[in-house]
């Protein structure tokens, strides 16, 4: 490994691009993508082979029913011929939106829009009460903005991106022949600039635990300017008595959004629709549509067609082949492995709680009764869910309907689960999957079957490297059970405090030294934002940290070399600039350079491990290294 190392850079100076600057400086970004390498590369590989083996579905079907369905799917996907037909059913179906000029007659089509999947000027949906996780409750929030941020108006080049984007809407709608091109775009817009003033930026959405806002169905119904209760009955037989509300600025300024404004929202509402389904139609409108998004990004053109219908029946058939994938090329042997290496965090963790000198006996008890809760996912489920056979479609039909069907039936299955109780054996990523979560609401841990493969975790690789990589997944994984999110939720999922009042005063102390640690730190000429990736800054520090003292018991003479190498190994990617400006602006995780550079320097073993000295530019003065458990 030691000839792969950039020998230019002084591993004392910067560890990220000691590891990682050789294989950079080669490495090229494919076209089709916004970056390369660590995670990327493994998906890449992962759908490469799930690609090469739907192909030999369609020629010798498979004996499972439910593959076969991806299977017919992704060949329907394949076929452009075909996909042409549904231009007219999406034409008409924008069309619809012709006949809503006021707030009557929203109010009385409200119910065949939300069944019919349109773009309506709220989002709704079902989904675990997080005051009471053993149930669902009905959730609202604002619509989503053009650009992928609200504090993105306020940018230099925030009118130049807009311009792509009427540009882009502007030769749809004249290739499908919609008249007044012109007038829909311009009205779309202003209705955009009018939701991006009352909705949350995403440095608000990363504090989820202020989602949380249950509001009286009757106090909901005069903040809106329409019959909301007989839409709540139409969808779901009763209204429930309380609604959680995600933005509660949005609800505030709903009327105001509305009113008079009608011809605004039906205008956004059908370029919005339009742009949602016509990279079915073909891949001459698959390319158009994906112009906006390709600026953003800096991505050099659109991904080939057969990547496309992957990732497409993946987005409704993900457990099926996350099932295939995981039986078929994960091992048992590297399951029992990885679920060893679990434990051992959590008795890592439990041992940092009762060894830690800044919480209470009574706060350390709860939070191991929440480790002792903590349900362990590894590989991929053991059940395939109930909604995946629900999920039949006709292949009669064009992609746009059959797409639009899908989106049906997965809505109502969702709606449907309101008055049931909470199934916790639910996975929410499927074993094709390279990534992992924590599950706030379950109280859970997943770790798909393929994240589970060099450089993360293998059974070649040496101990130390294993807990280099997927030993600090894991502990970042468990880490998010304490972050500031997670640490307002109980073992069960609840939100609920579990601290005494000096406990949490200090937590919070830590928190913020996490913050100012991050924050403001550059990168491709922007900053990182310490508010937005706090609580995956303290789950990676966690999780360093746990995966030392684990390693440090498994392996009494351990060499960390290995460990920090690898650790620095897991985070390479090469992005481009416009990809990773992007990011900075409204991903939660902090940019992979200081995910390794940064969290290393908190730690005496990177220090002892290099021989780090004061006059290194890796080095962090003590009385500034944060370690939180």
């Amino acid at each position: 490994m030691q000839n792969e190392f950039n020998d230019n850079v002084r591993v004392q100076d910067d560890l990220y691009n000691y590891v990682n600057g050789k294989w950079i400086s080669k490495a090229k970004i494919p076209s089709d993508q916004s970056s390369t390498g660590g995670f990327i590369d493994l998906r890449n590989n992962v759908e490469k082979i799930m690609l090469k083996d739907l192909k030999k579905f369609i020629k010798k079907p498979s004996k499972d029913e439910l593959l076969n369905r991806a299977v017919m799917l992704f060949n329907k996907i394949l076929d452009e011929n075909d996909r042409i037909k549904g231009k007219d059913y999406l034409i008409k179906k924008a069309n619809y939106l012709d006949n809503i000029n006021s707030a009557s007659d929203f109010s009385q089509a409200t119910f065949y829009l939300y069944n019919n999947n349109y773009p309506l000027p709220f989002n709704m949906g079902v989904s675990e009460d997080m005051g009471d996780a053993t149930k669902f409750s009905l959730c609202l929030m604002g619509p989503s903005t053009i650009l992928p941020d609200t504090t993105m108006y306020n940018s230099p080049n925030a009118k130049a991106l807009l311009e792509v984007y009427k540009n882009m809407v502007l030769t749809i709608l004249n290739k499908l022949e919609i008249a007044d091109g012109e007038d829909l775009v311009n009205k779309t817009l202003a209705f955009d600039k009018l939701i991006s003033k009352i909705v949350k930026s995403s440095e608000e959405w990363a504090d989820y635990i202020k989602c949380y806002n249950p509001y009286p169905l009757d106090k909901v119904c005069e903040l809106v300017d329409f019959d909301f209760k007989s839409l709540l009955i139409s969808r779901y037989g009763i209204a429930p008595k309380n609604i959680i509300i995600y933005d509660p600025k949005f609800l505030d300024n709903y009327k105001s959004l509305m009113n008079n404004n009608y011809n605004l929202y039906k205008a956004w509402a059908k370029v919005k629709l339009i742009l949602g389904n016509v990279g079915y139609l073909s891949e001459e409108y698959r390319n158009l549509a994906g112009t906006f998004n390709r600026t953003i990004n800096g991505t050099k053109k659109m991904v080939s067609l057969d990547k496309y219908a992957y990732r497409l029946i993946n987005n409704y058939y993900d457990e099926v082949l996350g099932v295939y994938y995981g039986k078929k090329y994960f091992g048992e042997e590297a399951k029992a492995d990885v679920i060893n290496i679990v434990k051992n965090l959590i008795i890592s963790y439990k041992e940092l709680l009762h060894k830690n000198n800044w919480l209470s006996k009574e706060t350390i008890e709860k939070a191991c009764l929440k480790l002792d809760k903590m349900e362990i996912k590894i590989g991929y489920p053991d059940k395939i869910n109930d909604r995946y056979y629900a999920l039949v479609f006709s292949e009669n039909k064009s992609l746009v309907e059959i797409i639009n069907d899908l989106d049906k039936i997965l809505n109502e299955y969702s709606d449907n689960r309101l008055y049931n109780n909470v199934d916790r054996t639910i996975w929410v990523m499927s074993g094709n999957t390279v990534n992992a979560c924590y599950n706030p609401s379950f109280n859970d841990i997943t770790f798909p079957a393929a994240i589970l493969q060099a450089p993360f975790y293998s059974k070649e690789q040496s101990i130390e490297a294993n807990y280099g990589g997927i030993g600090c997944v894991i502990g970042h994984e468990i880490s998010h059970a304490f972050d500031n999110n997670g640490a307002q939720m109980d073992e069960l999922g609840n939100i609920k405090n579990w601290w005494t009042d000096e406990d949490y005063k200090n937590f919070q102390t830590k928190t913020n030294l996490m913050i100012e640690q991050f924050d403001g730190l550059e990168l491709e000429g922007a900053k990182v934002n310490g508010k937005l990736s706090v609580s995956e800054n303290i789950a990676d520090n966690g999780g360093v940290t746990s995966s030392i003292i684990s390693l440090k018991r498994v392996k009494s003479d351990c060499n960390f070399k290995p460990f920090f190498l690898n650790y620095a190994k897991i985070w390479c990617t090469k992005a481009r600039p416009e990809y990773t400006k992007l990011l900075l602006t409204i991903d939660v995780h902090g940019p992979a350079y200081y995910r390794a550079n940064m969290q290393v320097r908190n730690f005496s073993e990177f220090y002892q491990a290099f021989d780090i000295k004061e006059s290194d530019t890796m080095y962090l003065a003590p009385e500034k290294r944060l370690i939180i458990w």
